[in-house]
């Protein structure tokens, strides 16, 4: 018997942000690993899938090489993700993506604590593993509706489920970049903190992965709102353009994506 197959259309882009000087986030969809670059315009990405990787990443550290780990962490996913079973097989892949950067940091002594934060969705037959470590997020799209899947890791998270702030009072806080869980090159064994979970593919199932530069720069109302007026690839040129135009503070990384099955 064939294994199920996806069709599977993705638009994405990732971009220095209105203020910052580089790009420290990155992106991989099937076939392609964007790193340590600003694209002016959204790309799209086709085809049917059984087992492909769609994934965002976060650069932290500065002047401390944050793209750079971005770039190890991205190619290592890149080239482990069909290892990707369960919750423990991606554990074990993100732990031998730390050990890559740990050896970078030894060559390279000036970037210690370089890492990254993540999210993303691999798609298997007709299942979804959807994962993060950071704040880094997935949704899921209910008709025209984003239902956050993912649960950060951070201080601000932290605080939404203590009652002491909204969700939308995260996008402001003057902690909301202090994460709790990150791929970081800092020597510690057990500082990766995941959340993983496998869940059914629907018919036309719609996922939104992005970086915190996104969620941080639009409500969920508006992304609701952008959706419904500029569907498909319209929906992040709109994204990208108002995040410019905004002047984003951090780095902006979308991945916009459809499933059909065949």
């Amino acid at each position: 018997m064939n294994a199920p197959k996806q069709r599977v259309e993705a638009f994405f882009f990732t971009n220095k942000g209105g203020v910052r000087k580089n790009n420290e986030d990155g992106l991989i969809v099937p076939g392609t690993l964007i790193s340590d670059l600003s694209m002016k315009i959204p790309e799209s990405y086709n085809g049917e899938v059984t087992n492909a990787i769609f994934c965002v990443a976060d650069g932290i550290g500065g002047e401390e090489k944050g793209e750079v780990a971005s770039q190890i962490v991205l190619t290592h996913l890149r080239d482990h993700y069909s290892e990707i079973t369960d919750e423990e097989s991606f554990y074990s892949v993100v732990h031998a993506a730390k050990e890559n950067l740990e050896s970078y940091v030894e060559k390279n002594p000036d970037a210690k604590n370089l890492g990254c934060t993540l999210a993303g969705v691999i798609i298997r037959e007709d299942k979804a593993h959807v994962f993060n470590i950071g704040d880094c997020r997935v949704y899921r799209i209910n008709g025209k509706f984003f239902e956050r899947i993912t649960k950060d890791h951070s201080v601000v998270q932290h605080l939404l489920e203590e009652g002491v702030i909204t969700e939308d009072e995260m996008r402001y806080h003057p902690r909301k970049n202090i994460v709790t869980s990150s791929i970081s090159g800092d020597g510690i064994k057990d500082s990766i903190h995941i959340w993983f979970r496998t869940i059914n593919l629907r018919d036309q199932d719609q996922f939104f992965i992005c970086s915190d530069g996104i969620w941080e720069c639009f409500s969920q109302d508006e992304l609701e709102m952008i959706l419904q007026k500029h569907p498909g690839y319209s929906f992040c040129e709109k994204i990208l353009i108002a995040s410019l135009a905004r002047q984003s503070s951090d780095n902006v990384t979308a991945i916009f994506l459809s499933t059909t099955q065949s």
